[in-house]
């Protein structure tokens, strides 16, 4: 009787050895014929139980089993675990560290790039819906944050399988800057320098953390500047370049670039209105000479001539070719109201020019009144005009309006 109990014992011990290690099989052929549903619920008790937990077959099927329920187009399957990338991953892993002869490896190399991959979609999803979430920040920065968490997870998984993704490092990068981390950003946007990454806007994004977060204006010059030489010509660069020189009143270094920019888009009129304004500043500098401030009166004029051929109804260039005028002409005004009593001719010669110049204004200011009517600064500039003109019935118009404000 000992003896046939201890047969039974072996036979049940065996049979039910054999049942999960059949388990094993059953999830191999389930997943075969595209049944995930029971693929995974062969897998999942195959790799609990103790004869089958510590085979490296059950965890390299178990790999194979979540990234397709992952990668699943049929809600069904794709619903059956929330977190099935994530176990596809470790599956693989746990893989490896049990394949000792190594029957597996080439297998869960050639897969791991298609996990990563996986999660490198996963964090486009996740950056897309930090992007629709931009009218809530916090939500925004939350899903900016997952994302940055997926797109590291796909490049550590190709970096251990001996591959450099620089495609996940820029995202990783670029989708850090969107969630504030930004000494994740400045870190991994150096990475992507030193790999010669061939994206200009790095070194504008890196320009942009030191100006704004980190407060360090010669930092951010710096890495324009590099990027300026990396890519020259580059019209993203040279316009992030030119916005930080205007900000920051460099007339010089903004012209030099401003003047490029007119090269390479001569039909744009808001370039040479930028162009305009900064001779302007040079016009209003006292501090430089008279040679020089007369030069950029020149320059001036001819930025803003350009700008309204090719945009007759530019507001801003109309209004500012006016005022350049105006106050060349005042300037004119100061200096002969300062002769003495005896020269009359030369105050009279020095006065007409002044009017001269009060009229070069007028079609430039009366075309910024027809484009802006309640325009403040134009009505009291052309009523200025008109008095010194006197021209007392288009006064009155002005004064008209201005009282019917």
């Amino acid at each position: 009787m000992k003896k046939l109990a201890l047969l039974i014992a072996f036979i049940i011990t065996t049979t039910f050895s054999f049942s999960q290690n059949n388990m094993v099989v059953s999830a191999f052929n389930y997943h075969r014929n595209g049944k995930l549903d029971k693929a995974k619920e062969a897998i999942d008790k195959a790799t609990v139980h103790p004869k089958t937990i510590s085979n490296a077959k059950t965890w390299y099927y178990r790999g194979n089993i979540y990234i397709d329920i992952y990668n699943s187009q049929d809600e069904n399957y794709k619903n059956l675990d929330p977190d099935a990338l994530y176990k596809a991953y470790e599956a693989y892993t746990k893989a490896t560290e049990l394949d000792t002869k190594k029957t597996y490896a080439i297998d869960i190399i050639q897969r791991m790039p298609i996990v990563a991959q996986a999660y490198f979609n996963d964090g486009a999803n996740k950056y897309n819906l930090g992007m629709g979430a931009k009218s809530d920040s916090a939500l925004a920065v939350k899903e900016f944050k997952n994302a940055v968490n997926s797109f590291e997870k796909a490049y550590d998984i190709y970096y251990e399988a001996g591959a450099i993704d620089t495609l996940s490092l820029y995202y990783i990068a670029y989708t850090a800057n969107l969630s504030h981390d930004y000494e994740l950003a400045l870190d991994k946007f150096n990475t992507l320098i030193e790999y010669d990454y061939p994206e200009p806007g790095i070194y504008s994004s890196i320009s942009k953390i030191y100006i704004d977060y980190k407060d360090d204006a010669v930092k951010s010059e710096e890495y324009l500047k590099l990027g300026m030489q990396k890519f020259p010509g580059n019209e993203y660069l040279l316009f992030a370049t030119i916005n930080f020189y205007l900000e920051r009143d460099k007339t010089a270094e903004a012209l030099d670039l401003l003047e490029v920019a007119a090269e390479l888009e001569d039909v744009n009129e808001t370039i040479f209105y930028a162009i305009g304004v900064q001779y302007n500043k040079i016009v209003e500098d006292t501090n430089q000479s008279n040679e020089a401030r007369d030069n950029a009166f020149e320059n001036a004029v001819n930025a803003y001539k350009n700008a309204l051929e090719i945009n007759p109804d530019y507001f801003d260039s109309n209004y500012n070719m006016g005022a350049l005028y105006v106050n060349k002409a005042i300037g004119i005004i100061e200096i002969a109201n300062q002769l003495p009593l005896d020269a009359t001719e030369e105050y009279k010669t020095m006065n007409e020019e002044a009017k001269n110049y009060l009229s070069l204004s007028l079609p430039y200011l009366e075309k910024a009144h027809e484009l802006q009517p309640d325009d403040i600064s134009t009505l009291g500039s052309l009523k200025d005009i008109y008095t010194r003109l006197k021209m007392y019935d288009k006064m009155k118009e002005i004064n008209a309006k201005l009282e019917n404000r």
